[in-house]
C-alpha cells in the first residue's frame, strides 16, 4: 500500500466526516502528530488502529486500504452530508425514527430499538452513526442489557429529545 495515497485517503475520510486531525487523534487514542504523520505519508497507521479508523469512518478495512476497487472511489466521492444536528444529539438521551425500509424497520424492531425513549446518541458519522441503549437480555423479562452498536445514519428520519422545563 502507498503511504501517501493512503494519506490522501485519510485526509479526505476525516474531512468528509468533519473531524479535525485532534478529534480522530482523541476517538482512537493517538496524538495529533501521529495523525498528521499518517496522512502526510510519513508512517501508516497499525493493523488495529488501522480497523478503528475503519470503523470510525463506516468503511471496510479494504476501502481504506484502497483495495475495494472503483466502489472505494465512488463512495469517496459521494456528496457530504448535514451532520450538523445530528452532532448535537452526541451525548443525549432521545428516540429515534428510521426510514420506512422493510429490514431497518424489522431490525430496530427484533433490537428493542422502536419506542425506546432511552437511546443515548453517541456519535454521528457520515455513513454510520453510533448508539447505546437498555435492552431486556434474551429470555429474561427483569434483566437488563446495555447494547452499543452502529446505525446507518441514512435510515435516520428523526429523533426528538424531551426538553426540561424552565
Amino acid at each position: 500500500m502507498d503511504k501517501h495515497m493512503l494519506g490522501e485517503r485519510l485526509i479526505r475520510l476525516r474531512k468528509k466526516n468533519g473531524y479535525s486531525q485532534q478529534e480522530v487523534a482523541e476517538k482512537i487514542n493517538v496524538t495529533r502528530q501521529t495523525i498528521s504523520n499518517w496522512e502526510t505519508g510519513q508512517g501508516a497507521p497499525p493493523l488495529d488502529k488501522a480497523a478503528e479508523l475503519a470503523w470510525l469512518y463506516g468503511i471496510s478495512l479494504d476501502e481504506l486500504a484502497g483495495l475495494a476497487g472503483l466502489q472505494k472511489d465512488l463512495f469517496l466521492e459521494q456528496p457530504e452530508k448535514d451532520l450538523h444536528v445530528l452532532r448535537k444529539l452526541e451525548g443525549r438521551s432521545c428516540r429515534l425514527e428510521f426510514a420506512d425500509e422493510e429490514s431497518a424497520v424489522m431490525d430496530a424492531v427484533i433490537d428493542g430499538l422502536i419506542g425506546n425513549g432511552d437511546v443515548q446518541f453517541l456519535e454521528a458519522g457520515n455513513v454510520w452513526s453510533k448508539i447505546s441503549y437498555e435492552r431486556n437480555k434474551d429470555g429474561k423479562l427483569f434483566q437488563k442489557e446495555t447494547v452499543t452498536r452502529q446505525i446507518e445514519t441514512r435510515l435516520l428520519t428523526g429523533a426528538a429529545m424531551e426538553v426540561e422545563g424552565e
